[in-house]
Parts: structure tokens; sequence; C-alpha cells
């Protein structure tokens, strides 16, 4: 089998829900992390050649390049032996996969530091380093271009205070829909460990992260309690690296 190496970072959601696949079929990988955060790694010129998006996680396998998450995981699932993660009500895991990437994370770990006109100091920092990276990386303008005015759009989310509450209520109405699923099975797509599990698990670690557990704890989903504590107790939680804390 050709060598596997992922590229990731360690706390970033998208790496997670790739090392849970990458675990859950028991494949031995090297992993290089990509500093997302202090040195803006992903875009230095050698990782923007393999990633043209600039982000973690990218997977390969020999001299095959594989990006997007959604893409990552289901090619590992392909290429790998190994349990199955695909279920036979593939349109429902993939839809609830889609639902889970489709949350804004960002509101979900910046909504509670904002200051008193609702400024997130880290996205203004962050801006401020992109447009930094603009002129040190001129080559990648249209990507950083791209990211700044991202930024500028997530700065505008944060101080409207509906537009926050709605991304919000999306998360709430995901966490609803897992307890709903939860309800007749072990797992969130069907009977058995799917892929929509590994986006499911690191999702609830994240929520758990930032405080939102409280949406189904003390008894208030137990379904989804009894199925988070299923997933720590899982190989894969630690092989995987799941950041919770």
């Amino acid at each position: 089998m050709a060598d596997v190496l992922l590229y990731d970072y360690p706390g970033s959601i998208c790496s997670q829900m790739a090392r849970l696949a990458l675990a859950e079929k028991g494949v031995s990988y090297t992993r290089q992390t990509i500093d997302i955060m202090k040195t803006h790694e992903q875009f230095e010129p050698w990782y923007v050649a393999l990633n043209a998006k600039a982000v973690v996680p990218t997977l390969r396998i020999g001299d095959e390049i594989i990006t997007d998450t959604i893409n990552i995981v289901h090619r590992v699932d392909a290429a790998f032996d190994g349990p199955a993660l695909i279920v036979p009500d593939a349109a429902r895991m993939q839809d609830l996969m889609a639902r889970i990437m489709g949350l804004h994370y960002g509101v979900l770990l910046y909504c509670d530091g904002l200051t008193h006109d609702r400024t997130s100091p880290t996205i203004v920092a962050r801006g401020e380093l992109l447009a930094a990276q603009l002129k040190q990386h001129p080559e990648h303008a249209k990507l950083l271009k791209s990211r700044l005015e991202g930024n500028r759009r997530f700065q505008a989310i944060l101080k409207d205070a509906d537009e926050v509450e709605a991304h919000l209520q999306n998360t709430r109405d995901l966490v609803d829909a897992l307890e709903t699923a939860l309800a007749h099975s072990d797992f969130v797509a069907g009977d058995s460990y799917s892929l929509a599990d590994c986006f499911a698990t690191a999702a609830l670690a994240r929520f758990h992260k930032h405080g939102f557990d409280i949406w189904w704890e003390d008894g208030l989903k137990p379904n989804i309690h009894r199925y988070y504590m299923a997933m720590k107790a899982r190989p894969s939680w630690s092989a995987a690296g799941v950041v919770e804390g």
C-alpha cells in the first residue's frame, strides 16, 4: 500500500473528521501539522500548490492528492480495507454530512467574546494578518483577497445580533435532528457507524468545547448524551485526537 500522509492542524474540526475516518478504517499514516493559526503556513507556496484553497486537511496517498473534507473521507473509505463507512441510506448520510459542514463554526467560537460594539479583536487581527500575507505573497492575490473579503463579511455577521442568533439556531436545529435520529439507532445515519458519525462526533466535540453541551446535558437530550459518551469510548476518539477542551 502506498504511503499515506495527512496535512492537518490538531484543533481543526475538518482535520478531526478526516482523522476519525482514518482511525475507524485502521489506516496507518503520517501527519504533518500545518500551522494555520500563528505562522499561517497554509499560505506558503508549497502548500497552496497542494491545496489551492489553502485549507486543511489535505490527504496524500502515494502520488494522489485529495482535498475537501467530504472527498477525503470518501476516498479513505474506498481506498482502504476495514469496516465500510457507507450506510445503505447514503443520501441521508450525505445530507447530514453537508448539514454539519454548513454550520458557521466561527460564530460559535467568537460570539461570546465580543467587545461592547460587537467586534472580535481576534477576527480584526486576523484581517490584518491576511493583509500582511497579501503583501508577502502577491502570487496568491486572488486567494488572499477572497479571504480578506470573507473576514470582512464575518465581522459584519458578528455585529448583527440577529444574524448571530440565526446561526446559533441552525446549530440547535442540527442538535435536535441528531436527537431525533438517535432515538431509533445507535448511530446518526443508520444501524452502523458511518462517515456521518465522523462528522457528528467532531461537531459535538466542538459544541462541547464552546460550552454548548448545555443543550444536551442534564437530561435535556438523553439520546445525544448517550451517543456522545459512546463515541468518546470508541478507540478512534483518542486515536484521532478529538479536541473537546
